[in-house]
């Protein structure tokens, strides 16, 4: 009646109910859009020790099309080939977009911590903090501070930091004020150990992975916003490469090699897709929640 267990069985067993790591727990499509991006990623990273040129360019070779003889994808207005300014581009676009989300994070950790475990004063503070940065478009909010700052990465920076200090700081603080009254928390206030300790060992290791799922998603906006504001001059100055200001160098080529302008453009777009992909995946991984 009763099945006797073999050796083979017993060996078995265990690996039979082993959990997932969380790359296995993700969806297919994010998976292979974590491992696309980490090529690009490393593709970005090793760009400056890779027989690549973005900045030299010869008149001669101006708008040249794709596949001709020593440029696989063409060249600029300026000659330069289009193939080594895409992977700087890339590599710039990135910076511009990835820093502002992890200084946003960290801003953000900060604010929804205190607002969920701060008290009333603290919390209606910080309520009003993000009510405040709520009240202006994303997009608005950085072409007003990019205009204000002027040209440059660091100004791209800094705007894209102050768009998304809120949506984060509402994650972070909904994560907070669902975990505030669990009973493992309840019962570490109950043995007398101070708040900062509570925060750092119970508070900050459950709320992370759901903002760091969101945050890994924010990066295809940034990439997007930063390649509209690099469009219409907003952006990082030339000869700098950056994927906006490439469109925009691009433009005139519309008409005669429109190809050309497609591959930056056709670059932003998979990059802004392939973030959010990645983030709903940890979404689902980590937290084990829809976004």
């Amino acid at each position: 009646m009763f099945k006797t267990l073999t050796k083979k069985d017993a060996v078995m067993a265990p690996t039979r109910f082993t959990r997932k790591s969380w790359f296995m727990r993700m969806p297919v499509s994010s998976r292979v859009s974590l491992v696309l991006l980490a090529l690009f990623v490393l593709l970005a990273v090793c760009a400056p020790i890779l027989p690549l040129d973005a900045y030299t360019g010869v008149l001669s070779q101006r708008m040249k099309a794709i596949a001709s003889p020593g440029h696989l994808l063409g060249t600029d207005n300026q000659g330069r080939d289009l193939l080594a300014r895409l992977v700087f581009g890339m590599r710039t676009s990135l910076v511009i977009s990835v820093t502002p989300v992890i200084v946003a994070t960290l801003i953000a950790l900060v604010i929804g911590i205190a607002s969920g475990f701060g008290g009333t004063i603290i919390h209606a503070v910080c309520s009003k903090v993000i009510e405040l940065l709520f009240a202006f478009p994303g997009i608005l909010l950085s072409l007003l501070v990019a205009i204000s700052l002027g040209n440059g990465m660091m100004s791209l920076i800094l705007a894209l930091t102050v768009v998304w200090i809120a949506p984060l700081s509402k994650v972070a603080e909904q994560e907070a004020m669902r975990i505030k009254e669990r009973d493992y928390m309840l019962v570490a206030r109950a043995s007398g150990a101070k708040t900062l300790p509570i925060i750092m060992s119970q508070v900050l290791p459950v709320i992370f992975p759901a903002v760091l799922a969101y945050a890994t998603s924010l990066v295809g906006a940034s990439i997007a916003i930063a390649g509209g504001l690099g469009f219409i001059g907003l952006g990082v100055p030339s000869p700098t490469a950056e994927l906006g200001a490439m469109l925009q160098e691009l433009q005139p080529a519309i008409f005669t090699n429109p190809m050309l302008v497609l591959e930056p453009g056709i670059l932003i777009i998979v990059l802004a897709i392939l973030f959010p992909v990645v983030g709903d995946g940890l979404n689902l991984a980590i937290g084990g929640r829809k976004s």
